[in-house]
């Protein structure tokens, strides 16, 4: 087994470790999202309050959701190296854009959420 094969089963497991990961991590930012809104559903907070909690709620599920797809993104980096093929570069392009559109729509809703609580933070201050 020569280096090149020993660096390629190396990015291999990586890849899959980083996408283990970024599964798991999903799935926690998901149970954490799901438990924090059931709690709040079940607590006796005024609905206006609940509300701003929700979104707050929303925009720290977002902000692990972006980090997420950053990994992914990395991810599917290394496996292009494995394979630098016109095919695979043309396929990684294609999922990194449509990546980067999903990581830009979730970060412009973040944002949008946040200028939203600033700007009812004024009114009521």
């Amino acid at each position: 087994m020569g280096s090149p094969e020993i660096y390629h089963l190396i990015v291999e497991y990586i890849v899959l470790i980083i996408e283990i990961i970024v599964g798991i991590l999903v799935a926690a930012i998901v149970i954490i999202t799901l438990g924090n809104l059931v709690r709040l559903l079940l607590s006796k907070i005024r609905k206006e309050q609940r509300q701003i909690y929700v979104r707050e709620i929303v925009a720290r599920m977002l902000r692990g959701l972006l980090i997420a797809l950053d990994f992914l993104i990395a991810a599917d980096l290394l496996q292009t190296i494995l394979d630098p093929t016109l095919e695979e570069t043309a396929v990684f392009a294609l999922i990194v854009v449509l990546r980067i559109l999903l990581s830009w729509s979730l970060s412009k809703e973040v944002e949008m959420g946040a200028r939203e609580e600033s700007s009812k933070s004024e009114k009521t201050h």
